[in-house]
Formats: C-alpha cells, structure tokens, sequence
C-alpha cells in the first residue's frame, strides 16, 4: 500500500522569508504541527511546532525568520513509498512527519497520526467485531486451519496480524459474527496453544 493513498495534499505552506509569528499563527488557523517551507514553489525545508517554541523567546526579537529554524534537508519520501516503509522512517527517525516529494516539488505530507489512521483501517480496529488470539502449530496448513475453522463458525475475518515471539508467535484474527465462543473451543480441542476472544 503507497502512501498516496493516505498522505494529506491539500497542504499548508509557509514561505523561508516568513516571521516566526506568521509560522505560528498559521498553524494556528490550520491546526496543524508540520509546515512545508516553499519558496518559488520549491521545496525547500519543513518547520514543527516543537521548532517554532524552541524559537519563540528569542523571536521576541522579531529578527528570527522560519529559515532560521527550518529543517533544510528534512526526511522525505514519494508517493511510491510504502505505508510500512514510511512508518519505519518516522519510528527509526523519530519524527512526526514525512514531506511527500517528486522532482524538488511537494506533493503531499504524511504524518504520525495519518499512519495510525491506516494501520487502524487496515485492521478493522475499529469495526465491530471480536479478536482471536492463537499460536499456530509449527506445521504446514495450520493457518488455513484456524482459517477454516473461523469460517466454519460462521465468522468472516476482517484483519490477521502477528506478534512476534520466539516460536510462539501469536496470530490475532479481527472476526464479524459468527460463534466466537465455539471457534476458540474448537481450536483448543485441536491443539492450539494461547486461544483467546476478546470482545
């Protein structure tokens, strides 16, 4: 999945010339953290927030500009990179966003919370629903037979995901109706290790 489909682009920028007080108050109206720095409609650096209070007492002077705080050479990315890659740089990095960028022109920007959103869209969080936990047997086949047993069930399997732990990796399968109760009977009659429903 590319980070096309789920970075901002309707973007608020800000010109390198621009006063500290302009950055923040134009974050302000926004409500946004992040700030594309733009000069001739090239990208030319990014401003946060946490740059900007770091600034602000000296601002005070009123000589300080939003290049004078500016990340020059900020992480980015395009619209080709992956949602898992991105998350990867934003968590290696420690940084809350990433400037989407092609040909020395920003595209779009994805933040922390743009990543959280799709993680939790892509699991089905937030949907209704109950969540299996099993560690699968170390046998070929094994998933698709908690597969077909969820489906047996009658349940309908939204997202799977895994912990990983050793040899006990732990499978998590995000279940729409069915008889949960009987699924994880089932499963622990066959063998399963670590069953569990959660609601």
């Amino acid at each position: 999945m590319k980070v096309d489909s789920w970075m901002i682009k309707d973007l608020v920028t800000i010109g390198s010339d621009a006063g500290i007080r302009d950055a923040l108050m134009v974050m302000k109206k926004h409500s946004v953290r992040h700030l594309p720095v733009i000069d001739n409609r090239e990208f030319v650096g990014l401003v946060t927030l946490g740059d900007l209070k770091q600034a602000i007492l000296a601002a005070m002077l009123e000589s300080l500009k939003v290049s004078d705080v500016m990340i020059q050479n900020p992480y980015t990315i395009t619209r080709e990179t992956t949602l898992e890659n991105a998350a990867r740089i934003i968590y290696e990095k420690n940084i809350g966003c990433l400037p989407v960028v092609e040909e020395d022109r920003i595209v779009g920007i994805i933040t922390v919370n743009d990543i959280l959103k799709a993680f939790i869209d892509i699991m089905g969080v937030l949907k209704a629903g109950a969540r299996i936990d099993v560690i699968l047997k170390g046998i070929h086949g094994s998933f698709d037979e908690v597969v077909s047993i969820i489906e047996q069930q009658g349940g309908y399997i939204i997202s799977a995901g895994m912990t990983i732990n050793g040899d006990d990796n732990s499978h998590h399968f995000r279940v729409s109706g069915g008889d949960t109760a009987a699924m994880a009977q089932e499963l622990t009659d066959l063998g399963y290790r670590g069953v569990r429903v959660i609601e």
